[in-house]
């Protein structure tokens, strides 16, 4: 029941454009608003929240595309500019101007590592999906996030267009990313559980220690044995002394990749069950895992306590 505004960047003269995921995300009902003063009604072509890119498309095929430069000639220093609707069309076009500050920064993203632009070109809500343009008026990156905090000022994001183009086509061409490999599970850190923390310090399980908290019907796991609440502690016999490991792993991996997880299961009576199970990589077509390392705290052991276990 509510509204939200964004930019976006034309990639085609026949109705394709790409903005950000978290722009669109869960709309019903969604309009473009051109610059020539048209307004025009638009729907998903695809999704890849891990990018956090989506392809939309107009019913037109007189657009003008924007021109796309190769974000990997830039160097830290290069002057570029962020144009976007910042709150909304009432600041429709604002240009704002800065220098790219890094190039291949790692940003954590909903448990995710996005290798991305940073520049201090301002950006503020209502700029995502908009274009960050080199000093020949190419689009070298999407304006994705930036960091919003009384201590920070001046950090902007922009997803890179050598890592973009792939995954655009890809969703023009099969509405989400192929070939992108996903174990089918969405989990949380064990230190979101108090208990299932102090039992793992107890047990001296690795500091990366992941619960699982659902398993999705396509998984390899599905079926099996492991169930939510259980604890995957290494992967092909490496501790998780980080979650990134396991992530690497699969970012790495392709569909039909084999790997051997072990697994910590706590009983009700806090007893622990370790075994290994074989899992396959499959593909993933909703274009992301979902990974939660913002939740503070979770109990499990309710879950126990409900069904007995």
């Amino acid at each position: 029941n509510g509204s939200g505004s964004g930019t976006g960047v034309v990639l085609s003269e026949n109705g394709y454009l790409v903005t950000n995921v978290h722009v669109v995300e869960n709309a019903t009902d969604i309009q473009v608003l051109l610059t020539d003063g048209r307004t025009l009604s638009a729907h998903t072509v695809g999704e890849d929240a891990l990018s956090d890119l989506a392809v939309l498309y107009v019913d037109a095929g007189d657009l003008t595309p924007a021109e796309f430069g190769d974000s990997a000639q830039l160097r830290v220093g290069d002057a570029v500019v962020a144009i976007g609707d910042p709150l909304g069309v009432a600041f429709r076009g604002t240009m704002t101007d800065g220098i790219v500050s890094a190039i291949n920064r790692d940003v954590q993203l909903s448990g995710r590592v996005m290798t991305l632009i940073q520049t201090n070109a301002a950006l503020n809500s209502g700029n995502s999906g908009g274009p960050l343009i080199n000093c020949h008026g190419q689009v070298i990156g999407i304006n994705s996030q930036k960091i919003a905090a009384t201590d920070y000022e001046g950090m902007g994001f922009a997803i890179p267009t050598t890592s973009a183009k792939a995954i655009i086509d890809d969703l023009i061409a099969y509405n989400y990313v192929s070939n992108r490999p996903k174990l089918g599970i969405t989990y949380y850190p064990v230190s979101s559980s108090a208990q299932y923390s102090m039992i793992a310090q107890i047990k001296g399980l690795p500091a990366g220690t992941l619960i699982i908290n659902e398993i999705s019907p396509d998984s390899s796991l599905a079926n099996t044995k492991v169930r939510q609440y259980d604890m995957i502690t290494a992967v092909n016999g490496k501790a998780l002394t980080t979650a990134d490991i396991l992530l690497e792993k699969i970012d790495n991996g392709k569909v039909g990749d084999k790997m051997t997880l072990s697994i910590c299961r706590v009983n009700g009576d806090y007893s622990i069950e370790e075994f290994d199970i074989e899992i396959t990589l499959v593909k993933d077509k909703g274009g992301s895992e979902p990974v939660s390392t913002t939740q503070s705290y979770i109990d499990p052991f309710e879950y126990f306590n409900q069904f007995g276990y």
